[in-house]
């Protein structure tokens, strides 16, 4: 069975059994559980291990001297927390659980041995870096220049094509764990108004949101609506 990760560089590059078994075997070396609501890890601080999440959400975020948390990007299940490329350095924000949150903790050398082993792994986590820039700028984008219900509904599609792409939807809806005040941090409005921009999108009958869980009810619409683009994704509908 592929690994939500081999998943997710399988979009990229053509993954063979040994790379698959490479992987297995990297991941399986030692797990970190952080609680939901927990910081990972704090800005400021020098990482030792590559993570990578197995399980559960996670929020990179900043906070600023007034105490708001601006959220700046959300890990599913599949991503690397902390690249290789910034182990070298104090981490410059900060990362949180938003539900029970399970990571592997892979030591730089060891993720550097797996990519001399296999092209496939280094091709893939290549893009796979560069798909994690253009997502930063997308949410740039998001935050400058698109009205409240455009950055919901394109931050709505983009998570759910980001886990789709690791096996982890339900026909056109997924499992969300996320607060609306959550997703105020991440959109750059208040959690009020975010309430009321969900409840436009059901009564449009854009999604059906109950609990925990988010249906989409007609993607291609639902991207019409707020002009999302999957390209940045290197994706699609």
């Amino acid at each position: 069975m592929r690994s939500m990760m081999g998943r997710k560089l399988g979009r990229f590059v053509d993954m063979t059994d040994r790379d698959e078994q490479l992987l297995s075997h990297m991941l399986g070396s030692q797990m970190l559980l952080v609680g939901a609501g927990q910081d990972m890890i704090r800005e400021g601080t020098r990482p030792t291990f590559v993570k990578i999440v197995m399980e559960g959400w996670g929020a990179r975020y900043k906070l600023l001297e007034n105490g708001r948390r601006q959220i700046v990007g959300f890990l599913l299940p599949g991503d690397l927390c902390i690249p290789q490329a910034i182990m070298t350095m104090p981490l410059d924000h900060s990362i949180a659980a938003i539900n029970d949150l399970h990571c592997a903790l892979v030591l730089p050398e060891k993720l550097d041995g797996v990519e001399q082993e296999s092209v496939n792994i280094r091709k893939g986590l290549a893009v796979d870096a560069q798909v994690s820039l253009a997502i930063q700028r997308e949410w740039t984008v998001n935050l400058a220049a698109r009205s409240a219900h455009d950055r919901l509904a394109c931050l709505i599609c983009e998570l759910f094509l980001r886990l789709k792409a690791v096996g982890q939807t339900q026909g056109n809806g997924f499992s969300c764990p996320l607060t609306q005040i959550d997703l105020a941090e991440a959109t750059g409005i208040s959690a009020v108004h975010v309430n009321r921009v969900i409840n436009t999108m059901r009564r449009a009958d854009l999604i059906t949101w109950r609990e925990q869980f988010i249906e989409i009810n007609d993607p291609q619409r639902l991207a019409h609506t707020c002009g999302f683009r999957p390209n940045y994704l290197q994706m699609s509908f």
